[in-house]
This record gives C-alpha cells, structure tokens and sequence, in this order.
C-alpha cells in the first residue's frame, strides 16, 4: 500500500491542491453571513398549558407567532425594508423546552445587519403579543357590556311583573339574573387578571452584533485538505488496480522468458539531451554505472559464443533502444573489444546522432544489402559453389536460414562493408550507416542481400550491436532478429505495458529469435545509485 501511495505521490499532490484551491476559492468568492440573536421571554401560558386557566389568553405557537404576517410587517417596517416576505429568510426561532424563552436569530450580511434583523423580529414579535393580549381585554370589555346590559333588562323585567300567578316565571328570571351576575363577575375577574399580568412577553437579552457563520477559511482550508488526500489516494489506487505498465517487481521477469539483465536510471542530462554517450561524457555518473552493469550481464550470457550478433529493439517508439545501443557499444569498446554497431532502422535511423556523425548522404547497410543481393544473382542459373554454413551464426550452433557459398566469397564481398563503417571517435568502435537507399526495408532484410553483411560483420568485430526498430510497429526486427543470435529488448518503467512486452517476445521467438534478456530504461531509482558516492571519490 505504502509502495502504491509513493508512486502515485503526484496523482495524490495534485488532488490535494486542487481541493485546498478549491476550498479557499469558495471562501473567497461566497457571500460572508452574520447571526445576532436577542432572547424573547414568554409570560402568557402556551396552549397547551392554558386549560382552566382564567386569563383566557394563549400563545399557541411562538415559532409560528414569530413567522407570521403581522411580525413581518412589524419587522418590515421598523427595518425600513419595502418587501416584508423577503424577510422570512433572515430570521428563525426556537423555543426552549423547559423555560418556554423563545430565541429570535437574525442573519445578516454585517454584524450589524443581523442585530438589526434579529432587534427588529424581537421586539415585533413582544409588540404582536401584546397587541393580541390587548385584544383579548377588549373582547372582554364588550362581552361584559353585554352581558351587563343583559342583566338590566332581566331586572326590568322582573320588577314590571305584577301577576301574583306569575310565580314560577319570576323565579326563572331571578335565577337567570344570578347566573348572568356570577358570569359577569367571573368575566371581569379575568379581564382584570389579563389586565395586570402584563407584559406577556418580554426581551430579557438584547441582539448583540453578529458573528460570522459557516467555516472559516483555516476550517475550509483543512476540509479540502483532507478531501484532497481521501481522493487522491482513491485514485491512486484505482489506476494502479488497473493499471498494466511494467514495474521493477519480484516478477519482473516472469513477463518474458528472459532475465532482467540491467535497470538504467533517469539522468536529467540525458532527458535535457546534453549527454548522448554516458561512458565517454559522464564516465562517473549512476548512468555508466548501470550500462557498465548491462555489460557484465551480457557478457557472461554470450561467453560461449564467438562474434555474436545482437538486436537491441523495443516494443514501442520512445523506449531509448538507441540510447542503449549507443552506450552498450561504448561501455564494450572501451573494454579493449572490437564492436562494430549497426544503424539498422531504415524508418527512423537515430544511431549517427547519436555519435554525432554526419553521414546523411552516405552509402550504407541498406546500400549493401543491394549490392549483394544483386551480386548474389546467378546469371546463369548455377550456384558458384557448394553450400557452407557458418559456425555459430545461429543461436545453439544451428545454421542460419542462409548460408554463403564456398569459393564463391569475391575479394569485393569480404571488404564491402570495412568499406562502409565510420570511426566514431571511439577506440575500437566503428558505425555502419542506415545508407541511402532505404525504399522497402522489409523486403530488403528479408533478401538474399541480407546475410552475406552479416557474414562479413561477423568477421570484423569481436561483437555487433544492430539499432533496429520497435517490433509492435513493423515486422523488420523480427526478420533481422531469425538471422542473428539473439536480441536484447529495451522497456521503460511505468510506461510499457506488460501485454506490449508479452507480445514483442512472443513476436521475436515466432520467427526463432532468441530473447536474450530484457533492459528496463528510465527507472527511477536504480541499484547503482546506492553505489555512486562509494565508487567514486574525490
């Protein structure tokens, strides 16, 4: 887990900055709110609490009371705000259970502002309750007028009767008159109770100037920050799910059937392109080390075998297949040997730039596969000779798929291709330029043409490196690979896919190519850096 976090530790940075950026871009651009609340107490009994009360006087539902259209309009008018509705927003309110207090919260856009709204629904909130508590006293003002004049007409009644028969009526109006006297005077107890317990609601704490709601920006900051992490490692685990790119792994070479014969660390120079040829321009860096290390590893695998000759190719463009090429003949030239490197990508030859030779317009490889294929013709229809195959030109002693003719090698075939190599500037290390013909470069590997240069290198160098093209593109590796005596393939780390690197091999051996082993490029930190500051002191 730790292993797929560190490499993935940019997918991870990435999303980290991008959500702090995030987080504190909303801070910045969002609306900054303020809440001020004033505290409201209530007197009256709510309904629930008001039965066989005798002050007739209820607040059913303060939150509700404080929403209303006479608060609003109250509120409204004292915040001098044309539109009452738009208020709604701006204010809310909760009732403490056990006091009954009702807290009025005002938001604003200033800490003034949200004082200003929470003061202004406070006191009309107290002003509508009072107003109600008064409306009651009038309804009992009216209900006892009534219920006075009521009585004085019973009376009036009662006093004209003059029917001494009229017994029992007049008993009915006496004792209706005592019921309407025992009801005025329950009545007007009330309206005084309702009158002296006022005020029935009350500010008992005033709106203070509002403070900032929502997350501050440190607050913010941190969210996005955990965000960013929780994410990146989310996607950094997704991609390395599914995720096909070759890894330095214990595994490793269970992809292919040959061994890992080096790992050749990123150099910022070599990227930058200032270095080219590692050994020659920068002998101490981690670099030369690991193709010095390749080197070794190639040598102990073709100790048994005379003059071979080997493909370095790659399953794609961009690998550096002739970088290695390059710096593997140098490293073994600089060893005393005799090793002649082949620019053998006829597509896009890259090797003389490398060595920094200019040698555009000069005859080559490709011209002298012609040469020999048209040589090799009869012209008569017989063989100048018998058939002689050479020792070892195939891996396992085998013989190659074509052979040259005993008697019949001309003093022009054996010296053709000395004719042809470029000193390099290296000791012991010649070139053999991609030439100037170059039309059809797999029907020319593929000719009669092919083998007799082959014969004649095998004869000149005590090793040949052939710089050939990346085998998933086009078949002329494949072809060049039948004919020698192995090839080295050249991946990056984290880039080539390990089905790329399965297929290049498979590919390779279908045509009798031996894998001899494979070379990861670009690694990003490579045995030999341990080494570097031991090997080399000033």
């Amino acid at each position: 887990m730790l292993k797929t976090l560190w490499h993935r530790k940019l997918t991870i940075i990435v999303s980290v900055v991008v959500c702090v950026a995030v987080a504190l871009g909303y801070a910045k651009l969002s609306t900054p709110t303020y809440q001020s609340s004033a505290l409201v107490q209530i007197n009256a009994p709510s309904q629930s609490t008001t039965s066989g009360s005798g002050s007739g006087f209820t607040v059913s539902d303060p939150v509700q009371e404080l929403s209303s259209s006479a608060v609003q309009t109250a509120a409204a008018k004292a915040l001098k705000d044309p539109d009452p509705s738009g208020l709604a927003g701006q204010v809310s309110g909760t009732v403490d259970p056990t006091s009954g207090a009702l807290t009025v919260t005002g938001t604003g856009s200033s800490p003034a502002a949200a004082e200003a709204v929470a003061t202004a629904f406070a006191q009309a909130f107290v002003g509508d309750v009072q107003n109600n508590a008064n409306a009651q006293i009038d309804k009992y003002t009216v209900i006892l007028q009534a219920t006075s004049n009521k009585i004085a007409t019973l009376q009036s009644q009662l006093e004209s009767s003059s029917n001494p028969n009229a017994t029992s009526a007049n008993a009915l109006l006496t004792a209706q008159i005592n019921a309407l006297t025992q009801t005025y005077g329950t009545l007007q107890t009330a309206q005084s109770t309702l009158q002296a317990g006022g005020p029935y609601a009350q500010i008992q704490v005033a709106a203070q100037p509002g403070g900032p709601t929502g997350l501050s920006k440190p607050k913010l900051g941190a969210i996005g920050l955990l965000t960013g992490l929780l994410v990146g490692c989310g996607i950094a685990f997704v991609r390395e799910q599914f995720d096909d790119s070759l890894r330095l792994d214990p595994d490793i070479e269970s992809v292919i059937d040959g061994p890992l014969l080096g790992e050749l660390p990123q150099d910022p120079e070599v990227k930058k392109g200032e270095v080219s040829i590692a050994l020659v321009q920068t002998p101490q860096s981690s670099l030369s080390e690991a193709v010095r290390d390749l080197r070794t590893s190639l040598r102990v695998l073709l100790v048994e075998q005379q003059s071979p000759i080997i493909v370095v190719t790659s399953p794609e463009p961009g690998d550096g297949k002739t970088f290695v090429t390059a710096n593997l003949a140098a490293s073994w030239a600089l060893t005393g040997a005799r090793v002649i490197v082949v620019s053998a990508d006829f597509r896009r030859p890259r090797l003389e730039e490398a060595f920094g030779l200019e040698v555009a317009d000069r005859p080559g490889l490709s011209d002298l596969i012609k040469a020999n294929w048209k040589q090799a013709e009869p012209s008569d229809g017989q063989t100048d000779g018998p058939v002689e195959p050479i020792e070892g030109a195939r891996p396992g002693g085998t013989a190659p798929r074509r052979s040259r003719r005993r008697g019949g090698r001309s003093d022009f075939e054996e010296t053709a291709v000395s004719a042809q190599l470029v000193e390099t500037g290296i000791d012991g290390l010649q070139l053999l330029p991609v030439g100037v013909h170059r039309d059809n470069p797999s029907e020319l590997f593929d000719s009669p043409g092919m083998q007799p240069v082959l014969d004649q290198l095998h004869l000149l160098a005590d090793i040949i490196l052939l710089d050939t093209p990346p085998v998933l593109s086009t078949p002329d590796t494949a072809i060049l690979g039948s004919l020698t005596h192995g090839a080295i393939i050249v991946a990056t780390e984290g880039k080539t896919d390990r089905s790329d690197l399965e297929r290049t091999a498979h590919r390779l051996e279908s045509t009798g190519c031996r894998v001899v082993g494979l070379v990861m490029n670009h690694v990003r930190r490579s045995a030999s850096d341990g080494y570097q500051a031991y090997s080399y002191t000033k």
